[in-house]
């Protein structure tokens, strides 16, 4: 089930459509930020039980398990004058910036939870088109590249967000100057890039009625997508289960001041921004992409042993380089690594059944990393032993999947650009 045998994408992508790409990234991180670092902030003024904080922050990974196989699903279907999977850009961007706008104003926790889970519910309806568009009109030869731009340039509004937003905003105006940065992104940046878009019609299927079984199997059944459905989830689990808590960790247990936790934190954006790019570049060309997985999990695996004996703000430091430099060498490989082995006419359908694993791995990362942290006596420190645990799964699967493209075209003798 390769692309290599699926029909051809376009023949080249033109830097306007990169640039939208890069905007519409940075908006949807830049949301993800508030979410890992100012929102668990938000409802510890409410609750003091880890446990109830993870399954409010669980509820957007949640919505992954109907939103987005749904989404991929009709995506692949519809076509409106403003494209297929742009639309739900258009729709959900200027509801979830609405949502965050409201937050910080915001006193009751029951309201707070409604619009917390309604900005995340359109938020996780705004990622399930990141793969489908990706595969629909990125051609496969600049897709790691691709990613190299999209992470350089929402690594720098990530590094601003942790620098100067946590390190001088936050302690001078407050969360509600943040909310309304990331806010305005939605608009500026979501919406943006969204219409920048140039989609196609959907491709006609010929395949046979779409069944709950026929879903599971077109996925599952085969041992590549297999393979990428456990790493998925794997991953999901180790990263959120880090990244989720981190802010708690630094601040409730580790005893590391807000501000410089952010200032600290923010290595974790400096690491990512100086391996995006060259990673983009390099990793089509003088690897097969499981090698960049298997560097790219090991070093976030060496970063959160780190994390397990970790106190001051110079280690969070560290471990935020550590960490930032394996995850962006692990979101610029495995996106397009993944997108080689989908047909064009259900791209949406399986980027959905995928974004389903990792939204698992991400919602027991944060249910279960709660109330495992809350019976433990709110030690935050145990985020560190669960993400070394799952390490080592995601790095014995990342090494299992075979680059097929690499292969295929160094036995040929082709260029790294076909």
């Amino acid at each position: 089930m390769s692309e290599l045998t699926s029909a051809p994408a376009p023949a080249r992508a033109h830097w306007t459509l990169l640039a939208a790409f890069c905007a519409i990234w940075s908006g949807l991180v830049l949301t993800e930020f508030i979410t890992d670092s100012i929102l668990p902030l938000t409802l510890a003024r409410f609750l003091e039980n880890a446990g109830y904080i993870g399954m409010i922050l669980a509820t957007k990974p949640l919505f992954g398990f109907l939103a987005q196989p749904l989404i991929g699903i009709w995506s692949d279907h519809i076509w409106t004058p403003l494209g297929r999977r742009a639309l739900f850009l258009l729709v959900c961007a200027p509801i979830v910036a609405l949502c965050l706008w409201l937050v910080p104003q915001l006193t009751m926790l029951w309201t707070l939870v409604v619009v917390v889970v309604a900005y995340q519910f359109f938020q996780d309806v705004s990622w399930g088109s990141d793969h489908p568009l990706m595969a629909d009109l990125v051609p496969v030869h600049l897709r790691t590249f691709l990613m190299g731009l999209i992470m350089t340039t929402s690594q720098i509004l990530g590094f601003l967000f942790l620098k100067f937003g946590m390190g001088v905003l936050l302690p001078r105006y407050g969360e509600i100057a943040l909310y309304r940065i990331a806010a305005t992104a939605q608009i500026l940046l979501v919406m943006a890039g969204a219409l920048a878009l140039k989609e196609s019609p959907p491709v006609p299927k010929t395949r046979p009625k779409l069944t709950l079984g026929r879903y599971f199997r077109d996925f599952l059944g085969d041992p590549i997508l297999r393979k990428f459905a456990l790493l998925a989830f794997f991953q999901g689990l180790s990263k959120f289960v880090v990244l989720g808590y981190i802010v708690l960790f630094a601040v409730k247990t580790a005893g590391i001041a807000q501000a410089d936790f952010g200032a600290s934190w923010s290595w974790f954006s400096v690491a990512a921004l100086c391996t995006a790019l060259p990673a983009g570049v390099l990793v089509e060309r003088i690897w097969p992409k499981q090698i960049s997985l298997v560097i790219g999990y090991t070093s976030v695996f060496a970063g959160c042993v780190w994390g397990l004996f970790s106190h001051a703000p110079w280690e969070i430091a560290g471990i935020g380089a550590i960490l930032g430099f394996g995850h962006s060498l692990i979101e610029i490989t495995q996106k397009p690594f993944f997108t080689e082995y989908l047909p064009k006419d259900i791209i949406g359908q399986l980027s959905g059944a995928y974004n389903v694993c990792f939204a698992t791995g991400r919602t027991l990362a944060m249910v279960g990393g709660g109330w495992l942290i809350q019976l433990c006596g709110n030690n935050y420190r145990l985020i560190w032993v669960v993400a070394l645990v799952t390490g080592v799964v995601t790095l014995i699967v990342a090494a299992s999947i075979p680059d097929h493209r690499y292969s295929a075209r160094k036995q040929a003798g082709l260029s790294p650009s076909t």
